[in-house]
């Protein structure tokens, strides 16, 4: 009994393993489709080019095996004649002329099995008719395509239901983005693969003249029976605008936050660059603002390069707006820093001569001081020495030669980026001179 029951056993695992269907024929290699066929007893669906010499071949141990074809359900299924062959306890079942839209199965023992669905791709290639270009009143963000085929593909499950099947296209364009390394624009071929395509595509509007083309299907591309459509050639109106901002460096170990990347310590000089994806930016427009009125710019130009000094306390926004040659198409981007309030401070001694690098010029500690002049007395009231620049100093000479050791006298008049006036004076100690 055990043995028997073993037997049965090895018998239902082998008939598994080798009931299925083979599907041979036509030119080249068959589509073998299994998406979203759940509860459709479908097992498979076959896409050929040609029926020619189209086969479906279904290997079985069962006792009694079936073939039918069915159109639109099971309730016109018909019985099918087939060609066999036995060896051992199997037997392999062959039907030939095939039809192109027919479901074909099994019952085996009197049981109906999944069936496999024929499709003859070359009566059912898509046709495409047309790709054109439709601006909405979002034409300068967004670019409709309206895409005018006829590529209807269908099968129907056991149960009489109608499915569609979906192709997928590829879409292609050109492209330009803005490349934040290199700081240009970039122009690249985009290509959206394997896209399910309705009679609308809406993507974002390029900004780049260029044409549009679709290929397709899958199973086109798959028997290597690709068709293709294009566009006439479109005009881009879509703009980007992008700065490029550069502050002017100075060479001063003695000022406070003077080295920020942008913003910092008055007066601060920046290098605005502007970029668009010409040509069809036609237009630069700048802005700048002083956060204390957003609302009105203390600035306004019109080159596509501007430098600019910032020499007043606060926040700032710089706006550049870039323009098509209509102005219908408008965009803006912007940076915003802040310039730092003024502080100013004096030392009472230093050492010149005696140790270079340290301690041995007579410099003020400041930030944010757009106007400056320091002179030096000694006690008779002699000018020795007079500069504008606080980021120099006094070296602690006088005609060439450096003075002697003693207290000697500053004045110092300045002017802080938020209007505060410094008038400072006080004496200064050398402690060693040569």
């Amino acid at each position: 009994m055990k043995k028997l029951l073993l037997l049965l056993l090895i018998n239902v695992f082998t008939h598994s393993l080798y009931a299925q269907y083979k599907v041979e024929g036509g030119v080249g290699k068959l589509y073998e489709y299994t998406e979203d066929l759940n509860g459709a007893g479908i097992e498979k669906i076959c896409l050929l080019n040609t029926l020619s010499g189209a086969t479906i071949t279904y290997t079985s141990s069962a006792v009694s095996v079936k073939f039918y074809r069915y159109k639109e359900s099971l309730t016109d299924k018909e019985e099918l004649e087939y060609s066999y062959t036995s060896l051992g306890n199997e037997t392999t079942y062959v039907v030939s002329g095939l039809l192109d839209g027919y479901g074909y199965f099994v019952e085996e023992n009197g049981k109906p099995k999944d069936a496999v669905w024929i499709i003859d791709y070359s009566q059912h290639q898509p046709e495409l008719i047309s790709i054109e270009t439709i601006e909405n009143e979002d034409k300068c963000e967004n670019l409709k395509l309206s895409v005018q085929k006829k590529d209807e593909l269908h099968y129907f499950s056991k149960n009489g239901a109608k499915r569609s099947i979906p192709r997928r296209y590829t879409l292609s364009y050109d492209k330009r983005e803005w490349n934040a390394e290199e700081k240009s624009f970039k122009e690249e071929r985009i290509t959206l693969d394997e896209k399910e395509i309705g009679t609308e595509v809406l993507i974002e509007a390029p900004l780049v003249d260029t044409k549009f083309i679709l290929e397709g299907d899958q199973f086109a591309r798959h028997f290597n029976m690709l068709k293709k459509i294009e566009s006439q050639p479109y005009t881009a109106i879509a703009v980007k605008a992008y700065i490029e901002a550069e502050q002017e460096r100075r060479e001063s170990n003695n000022e406070v936050g003077g080295d920020n990347e942008l913003g910092g310590s008055a007066p601060v000089v920046v290098n605005f660059k502007g970029h668009g994806n010409e040509p069809q930016v036609a237009y630069y427009t700048w802005f700048i603002y002083n956060l204390k009125d957003p609302e009105t710019p203390i600035a306004r130009y019109t080159d596509k390069d501007i430098r600019y000094t910032f020499n007043e306390w606060g926040d700032y926004l710089v706006k550049l707006e870039v323009a098509e040659q209509s102005s219908m198409c408008v965009d803006t981007t912007s940076v915003s820093f802040s310039i730092s309030e003024s502080s100013l401070e004096v030392p009472n001694y230093f050492s010149p001569g005696d140790s270079p690098g340290s301690n041995d010029v007579f410099k003020v500690a400041y930030k944010s001081i757009v106007k400056f002049k320091c002179t030096i007395f000694n006690r008779w009231g002699t000018r020795l020495y007079q500069w504008t620049d606080p980021a120099k100093g006094w070296d602690g000479k006088y005609k060439g030669n450096y003075v002697n050791t003693g207290v000697y006298y500053y004045v110092i008049e300045a002017e802080g980026s938020e209007g505060k006036k410094y008038k400072l004076g006080g004496d200064i100690n050398i402690l060693r001179s040569r």
